[in-house]
């Protein structure tokens, strides 16, 4: 399984980390064999929101993804105007199995020709944008239609990372990798690749404790929403909001 991430100056890196951070434990864990590759314009570092990314491959070599991940991040004006960006996203949709828009995102893939004049999840503060390609903003934190689904941005892009991977992966995949999360928030045990400020605040904090740690809570951000724990019980096959 290929899953793109689609960067761009700007990004953020924490709706980056919550829209990888499954598919890095799938490969992680051996639970599926997933390939996550970074995609954008020119190879190499690109800054962002909150910390930087790795470019793995060009838009040119990414042309049969079966996830499409479009994170948010600032300057997203300049972004949605982004023609190469647009045309290779409007490219893949029709391959891609899934293709999965986080808060600013959304109007990316707005500007891409890719939502019409439908509803679409996004943070609030880029519905006037998402309006002016089209589209209309939901006061739904997850909207979906057909191979796309939207979100309003970092918590939720986790939950539809979940909810592809119930697609691709099924339940089981699921339930490991929330089992390996709640373990391990931070990826603290993976390799050295960069983690965002989200993940360094955590394990500084867990690095500050004197006493003997207490039993960890409930991480309330893998608690998946009823889309996904309902997921296996439809059957009308339209897969859609």
């Amino acid at each position: 399984m290929q899953v793109a991430l689609a960067l761009s100056p700007g990004v953020s890196a924490d709706e980056c980390e919550a829209f990888t951070l499954v598919f890095e434990r799938l490969a992680r864990d051996g639970i599926a064999d997933v390939e996550l590759v970074g995609v954008g314009a020119v190879l190499g570092p690109v800054e962002g929101q909150g910390g930087g990314h790795h470019v793995d491959a060009v838009f040119a070599d990414v042309s049969t993804p079966d996830v499409v991940l479009v994170p948010g991040g600032l300057g997203v004006e300049r972004t949605a105007r982004d023609q190469t960006l647009l045309r290779w996203l409007a490219d893949v949709a029709p391959v891609c199995r899934w293709m999965a828009a986080s808060s600013t995102g959304t109007v990316v893939v707005a500007a891409a020709g890719l939502l019409g004049d439908r509803d679409a999840a996004t943070h609030w503060l880029a519905s006037p944008l998402l309006e002016s390609y089209g589209s209309r903003a939901s006061t739904e934190r997850i909207v979906e239609h057909g191979n796309i689904i939207t979100c309003e941005g970092r918590i939720t892009a986790m939950h539809v990372a979940l909810l592809v991977t119930l697609r691709l992966a099924g339940p089981d995949a699921v339930a490991r990798v929330r089992a390996s999360l709640a373990a391990d928030p931070t990826g603290a045990s993976s390799s050295a690749r960069p983690t965002s400020r989200w993940s360094r605040v955590i394990r500084l904090l867990d690095e500050r404790r004197s006493a003997p740690p207490a039993p960890r809570p409930r991480n309330r951000e893998l608690d998946a929403p009823d889309v996904i724990e309902l997921e296996p019980l439809r059957h009308d096959g339209t897969g859609g909001r």
